[in-house]
This record gives C-alpha cells, sequence and structure tokens, in this order.
C-alpha cells in the first residue's frame, strides 16, 4: 500500500534556530578535504546530541512537532505546538545554542596533536518565533505532525545571517523572540541589519550576556567533563578570556554546578570560582558578573550594597527586567530588616522609582508590594518622629 503524501492542514507557531559554523569557507581552504570532513561530522553529531537532550521528542506529536538536524556546517531546530507560551523554549535554546558554543570552543581536540589546523571553531546562530504552516501525515491510524513550511522560516534564516555582524556571541534573536524574554536573566544589545531578499532593513537582538543555569551538562560525557575543566581554568585566570560569551558561559557553568552538587565543599569552590571572575578587574562592565557580585551581597544580608550593584546595572541596561524584579525583594528585605533608616527611605524612594516611572515591567501583584512597602516605610517614619 502506497504511502500517504502529507497534507497541509492549518497554522501553527513555532521556535525556529538556525545555527552556521563562522567562516568556514576559511576552515576549509586550510584544513583540507579529510580533516575538514572530520571536523564537519563532529560539529553534526554535536548539533543533534544535544539538541535532542535540550529537545527531545514530542510526546503528542499531533500537537507537537520537533526537528533537529544538520547538515553541512549548518545545523537546525524547528519546535511547533499549540500551546501559545513560548518564553522557556526561547530561553531554553540560547541555554543549548551556549552548550554548543562552549563544545566546539573547548572540545576535547587533543586526540591529534600533530594537528596543525585551527582548533577554534566559531559558530553563530539566529532564533525567531513565529507563525508557519504545517503538514500531517498518517502514522499508526492517526494524524501527526510532519513538516513545517513558510515565510518564519526565511526569516529565521536571515536572523542567523546577522550573527556575521556581531561582537558579543554572535547569537541573534528576532524582536518577536526577544521580547518573550523581558523576565529571563539575559541582556540583548540591540542594532538595525539589513534582510536580503525579504525587507530593507529590520530590528535584531545579539544576546550581549546572560546566566543560563540550566545548561544540560552530563557529567559521565567526557565532552561536557572537559568543559567544565576548561571553565574552572578560566574562572580562575579570567585575565585569559578571549571572547565576551565565554563570562556567560563559564559563570553558568558554575551555576549549574552549584545547583547540582550535594557537598558543600565542592559549593563554596565554585562559588568562590564565580566571584573571582565577577571581581577579577575594577572596571569590569559585564551585566552577568555585576549581577554576581550584586548576589553575593544578597546572601551576606548587605541588602543597599546589592541594590546598589543592581541599580548600577540597569543605569547601562534599563530593560534588564530580571535586576528589577530582584530589587523587590530587596526593597522588602530591607524594609522589614534592622536596617538604618536612611536604607528604609532609600527602599521607599526606589520603590516609588518603579512605581512612577517603569510601571510597565511590574505585574498587578508587584504593583500591591510596591504600595505597601512605601506605606509600611511611612508609618516607621511617622511614628519615629512622633517619638
Amino acid at each position: 500500500m502506497a504511502e500517504s503524501q502529507p497534507e497541509v492542514r492549518g497554522t501553527i507557531y513555532s521556535l525556529l534556530v538556525f545555527a552556521d559554523i563562522v567562516d568556514s569557507s576559511k576552515y576549509s581552504a586550510v584544513l583540507g578535504y579529510k580533516e575538514y570532513a572530520k571536523r564537519l561530522l563532529d560539529f553534526q553529531n554535536t548539533f543533534v546530541r544535544l539538541g535532542k537532550k535540550y529537545f527531545p521528542d514530542p510526546w503528542d506529536r499531533s500537537k507537537e512537532y520537533c526537528l533537529v538536524k544538520a547538515r553541512g556546517d549548518e545545523g537546525i531546530l524547528f519546535y511547533a505546538r499549540t500551546q501559545p507560551n513560548f518564553s522557556e523554549l526561547v530561553f531554553r535554546s540560547i541555554e543549548f545554542i551556549y552548550h554548543l558554543k562552549g563544545r566546539l570552543r573547548f572540545g576535547i581536540d587533543e586526540k591529534d596533536e600533530r594537528s596543525t589546523s585551527p582548533r577554534r571553531m566559531g559558530l553563530g546562530a539566529g532564533i525567531h518565533v513565529g507563525q508557519v504552516a504545517f503538514a500531517i501525515k498518517q502514522e499508526n491510524n492517526r494524524s501527526v505532525i510532519d513538516s513545517l513550511e513558510g515565510f518564519s522560516i526565511n526569516f529565521a534564516k536571515r536572523i542567523e545571517s546577522c550573527s556575521r555582524l556581531g561582537k558579543y556571541s554572535r547569537v541573534f534573536l528576532s524582536k518577536d523572540a526577544a521580547r518573550l524574554l523581558e523576565d529571563k536573566p539575559v541582556v540583548f544589545s540591540r542594532m538595525t541589519a539589513p534582510m536580503k531578499g525579504i525587507e530593507e532593513s529590520c530590528e535584531v537582538f545579539e544576546v550581549q550576556t546572560g546566566l543560563f543555569s540550566g545548561l544540560k551538562l552530563d557529567p559521565n560525557d567526557p565532552e561536557d567533563e572537559h568543559l567544565q575543566s576548561q571553565v574552572n581554568t578560566i574562572a580562575s585566570r579570567p585575565i585569559e578570556v578571549e571572547e565576551p560569551w565565554i563570562k556567560s558561559l563559564a559563570v553558568s557553568v558554575l551555576d549549574y554546578l552549584l545547583d547540582q552538587s550535594p557537598v558543600s565543599a565542592r559549593r563554596v569552590e565554585y562559588r568562590n570560582l564565580q566571584l573571582n571572575l565577577a571581581w577579577h578587574s575594577s572596571i569590569e562592565d559585564d551585566p552577568i558578573l555585576l549581577y554576581v557580585r550584586a548576589r553575593d551581597f544578597w546572601e551576606k544580608k548587605q541588602y543597599t550594597q546589592y541594590i546598589r550593584y543592581l541599580r548600577q546595572i540597569l543605569q547601562d541596561h534599563p530593560e534588564f527586567v530580571h535586576a528589577r524584579k530582584r530589587m523587590i525583594t530587596a526593597c522588602w528585605a530591607i524594609t522589614k530588616s534592622k536596617a538604618e533608616p536612611a536604607d528604609k527611605v532609600f527602599a521607599r524612594d526606589m520603590a516609588r522609582e518603579f512605581l512612577d516611572r517603569f510601571p510597565q515591567f511590574l505585574t498587578p501583584e508587584e504593583k500591591k508590594e510596591f504600595q505597601a512597602l512605601i506605606r509600611e516605610v511611612e508609618r516607621k517614619v511617622k511614628r519615629k518622629k512622633g517619638k
């Protein structure tokens, strides 16, 4: 019996990711046919294995669709589903790309010590969320999603082509994808880039830095074990960091190890490595490293210092909503603690500033908390004046 042909049934929203080896033609010219082919196969295998770890096959293929494949110097990842919330999927795709970049950058290439070829393969990526058409086919007497088509796929590929213009991570998001991450610990650099064949130009967002604690590292995988070892070395000698994105990768790997380790001595070691990376330079301005400094003050219950660093981050990156929301908790902690009156007044003024200038970043519940904070401080100030 002939297999039925796929049939277009409707539209669905999809996460669309394209990743491409940067300047692969230069590698092919230097490496020669055989060595270059080995490198491509390694990239393809790593892309598919990691991609399926972050995005396993869906349970119900009538409502969800996942495609992870690599060919030549390019990998693609499509994940479509009927549920409308894509925020977690977009953030997970960035974690996947950072993990992949780390494996390519710090892979175990010492297998062939005689090789004189370049060993550091760069990766660019484009991430988009958009509506696509889907086709179904019959499989075991049920309809399953078989493929995706549409303009959004072409647009995602154009976003990936912008990665050549990047100066931080070369991981670019469309405006539709970036706006879903307002409350996530990630900072973007915005630019307007040409979109050949689609439109003259478009606003795109490069991942400048981030905290990606959901990395799916495998302690039994030699490649991941090597990556962790390299991160420890980087954190102990941060002056040797060559590219900005490596700071985010290192902090994120250490954050993962901190969370996973059951041994307190190990956790102290990982935290100290993070802090060494964050405090190594007096002119450090990476928002995530400043956030690590702030978090250290939080753990020490030094809330005013905590807020000071968050405020420093927000002066340069007012769109970093994740840091804004952390300030809510800090302001409450100051109000309820035995802090000096000046600190409580500072918390009150900070709450007023949020309500007056940045109400769009607060949920209704958070607005109520800030209003309650202001009333609480005013009550204490009046009580102190009445004595």
